[in-house]
């Protein structure tokens, strides 16, 4: 890789850091300029359009990297169902291990997910979409879950992915409790968990009757 390439792509991960931080204040990812994301940065505001196209190209950047940083733990998790071990409470451990180190890209989705940009929220229902349909994918290759319908796995897993996601924001809150409300939390989270996977190995769809 080049000098210049490393340089541009140093500038723009310092784009991307600048805006995490001033969003760590707790303001909104739509109440931020250009030119205060600059002036955090370092540089001037003109050389911002050298790697973003506007706010909310950088905002779909974010969206990305934090998306990224999830991607090894989906991998290590389908690694664990294709050898047939479903252990929740390590993966649950480990998600919100994950979460803790890297407080400041989970706290930017939690509070965008539900935010004023419409395009950086969009995004990151597509994100949570799409680990949802690639869960239901990996679930089907089980005789457990090959026998229900699609949409039924697509229910269940859409369960699963929403429930994590508003885990991070509950276990970012109580980054700063006492670690027994933490572990109560951990533990709590993981029973919910279990008890869905539970109904789902007993569930036995049946064809409604006429009417019902």
């Amino acid at each position: 890789m080049s000098l210049r390439i490393e340089r541009k792509l140093l500038t723009r991960q310092t784009l991307m850091h600048a805006a995490l931080d001033l969003l760590d204040e707790g303001r909104s990812f739509a109440s931020l300029s250009l030119r205060e994301v600059t002036r955090a940065a370092g540089i001037v505001p003109t050389a911002f359009y050298r790697h973003f196209e506007s706010m909310d190209d950088l905002g779909l950047a974010l969206v990305e990297s934090t998306s990224d940083t999830l991607r090894q733990l989906v991998r290590d998790a389908r690694r664990q169902l294709e050898s047939g071990n479903m252990i929740i409470d390590a993966s649950v451990r480990k998600f919100l291990e994950h979460v803790s180190l890297n407080r400041r890209e989970f706290g930017f989705v939690v509070r965008e997910r539900f935010g004023g940009s419409a395009t950086v929220r969009h995004a990151i229902g597509r994100e949570i979409a799409v680990f949802a349909r690639e869960l239901s994918l990996d679930l089907l290759k089980f005789p457990l879950f090959a026998r229900m319908s699609a949409p039924d796995v697509d229910m269940i897993t859409g369960f699963f992915v929403t429930s994590v996601a508003n885990a991070a924001g509950d276990w970012l809150e109580l980054l700063t409790e006492e670690e027994a409300r933490r572990e109560a939390y951990r533990v709590t989270l993981v029973h919910q968990l279990r008890l869905v996977m539970l109904g789902a190995i007993s569930w036995n769809p049946r064809p409604k009757a006429q009417g019902v």
